[in-house]
């Protein structure tokens, strides 16, 4: 698979998965467990997609096409800003 389509369907997958939370956790706001389950989603999510960024850094450093890679690095790193609005909807949502 080629690395741009990597971290697209990565970005798309994570982002998929924490919207459908963030759906799940404003129909159901009494349910503490989905916010539990949304909290250590967002820690494995933290650590896959590092993981996934650090591998396209080492690409990025070795390896020829380095615009392609700052793409698939860029496609990744778009879903923190996405989280964070995602993590102020659901504390608003408890005030």
């Amino acid at each position: 698979m080629d690395r741009f389509n990597m971290a697209i369907t990565t970005a798309f997958v994570f982002f998929g998965f924490g919207t459908m939370l963030l759906i799940l956790q404003l129909c159901c706001q009494n349910k503490f467990a989905i916010t539990i389950f949304g909290f250590y989603y967002v820690l494995f999510s933290v650590i896959a997609n590092s993981l996934v960024v650090l591998v396209l850094l080492f690409v990025l450093i070795f390896k020829m096409n380095k615009i392609k890679t700052l793409k698939s690095i860029g496609a990744l790193l778009i879903n923190i800003p996405i989280a964070c609005v995602y993590f102020l909807i659901v504390t608003e949502t408890y005030n």
